[in-house]
């Protein structure tokens, strides 16, 4: 398995709940943010939205920096440990 890490510097681990930058609003300049949770999926992290029933998501590292490994748009708000 790949390792991530948030914009800390912290390791993502499975079941962690991840806050990722969506897009900022065009009226107001506001920051919009998705919330999704990590499984292991083909033996890598894979984000997942909080309310889906089905695999809808994505993989994580693809998006990561590869030399870092660090997501710079991702912040760990609940971690499982």
């Amino acid at each position: 398995m790949k390792i991530v890490k948030d914009k800390k510097g912290v390791n993502i681990k499975e079941f962690d709940v991840l806050k990722i930058y969506h897009y900022t609003a065009a009226l107001r300049r506001k920051k919009c943010y998705m919330y999704k949770w990590v499984q292991i999926k083909n033996g890598e992290l894979y984000a997942v939205h909080l309310s889906s029933n089905n695999n809808d998501g994505f993989f994580l590292w693809p998006q990561a920096d590869q030399d870092t490994r660090i997501y710079p748009s991702v912040e760990i708000v609940q971690s499982n440990s």
